[in-house]
């Protein structure tokens, strides 16, 4: 028999009105989803079967079904490792946000790798056993940290989930907020990068600037500056999330980060990089959460 996910929503005022289609529309469930549940009448509220052209009410209780071979792209599932305890800074039936430490990788690239953030969290539910979305809770990635960033990152516990926490990602919707140490101090206290990033001339490893890359926008603020040191604190906030983005803006503008070896900055402990806040949205309530977490940055 086929597993079968199925979410359960109380309907928020704010969506009161919305017909079933419109209110699918707009928390970004995909369109071969929302297909999907119409073709194979996935649709319940209060109970009893709709059709996508029913309007909601406030305090309506909507019940998605999928059958779990609907989510062809599913991810892993990866091999379970209890050998570290994480550090939950938030978490929900859907999802959870946890501070990965620097020099962890996100996912494994082969079945023998079960020491990345991943493995952990899944080490995580089988110590603390639940369910999301009807079957048992599994670690599907969202978005990446670099192995030598540490800092907030999202983990979903379901498939469902997934495509709709990367859009709200891509709209810029959530938000991510980074703290790093680099050389130099800055001519402007406040301003912005915007060189496209490509592939680095020399080094496959690597990214570069590049007329021909991909668009890329950082935006930084100055908190503190060290004289003595010649470096200085920095905020960064990305609108758009290339590989290497951060790293490749501040060392072609003159301010590597510390302990960044790709890039030339400062000799270092670690990557002085560190994802301090998230700005997030929940999806299918459209709750707004603000995360903070400061420790752990050099």
């Amino acid at each position: 028999m086929v597993a079968k996910y199925q979410k359960q929503i109380t309907i928020a005022n704010q969506f009161s009105g919305l017909s079933v289609k419109d209110y699918l529309k707009q928390i970004f469930l995909p369109k071969h989803l929302r297909g999907n549940l119409r073709q194979e009448r996935g649709l319940r509220v209060n109970g009893q079967q709709v059709s996508t052209a029913h309007v909601l009410k406030t305090g309506d209780q909507l019940t998605l079904t999928f059958q779990e071979d609907v989510f062809l792209d599913q991810q892993g599932p990866y091999p379970v490792n209890i050998d570290i305890s994480l550090v939950v800074v938030y978490e929900n039936e859907d999802l959870l946000v946890v501070n990965k430490p620097a020099g962890m990788k996100m996912h494994p690239h082969s079945p023998t790798e079960t020491d990345t953030l991943l493995n952990y969290v899944n080490g995580y539910f089988q110590k603390n056993p639940q369910k999301s979305a009807g079957q048992p809770a599994r670690a599907f990635m969202v978005h990446r940290l670099d192995r030598a960033t540490s800092g907030l990152v999202i983990v979903a516990k379901n498939p469902i989930v997934v495509p709709i926490l990367n859009r709200l990602i891509k709209e810029k919707i959530i938000k991510r907020t980074y703290l790093a140490r680099v050389a130099g101090r800055f001519d402007q206290k406040a301003g912005l990068f915007d060189q496209k990033i490509g592939n680095h001339p020399n080094d496959d490893r690597l990214r570069w600037f590049n007329s021909a890359g991909q668009n890329a926008v950082t935006h930084y603020q100055v908190l503190e500056e060290d004289s003595e040191r010649d470096e200085s604190l920095v905020r960064l906030e990305l609108e758009t999330g290339r590989m290497h983005q951060l790293r490749v803006h501040l060392a072609g503008n003159g301010h590597p980060i510390n302990g960044d070896d790709f890039y030339q900055g400062k000799t270092g402990k670690r990557l002085a990089l560190h994802s301090t806040a998230l700005s997030l949205i929940l999806p299918f309530t459209g709750e707004q959460v603000l995360l903070e977490e400061r420790e752990g940055l050099i």
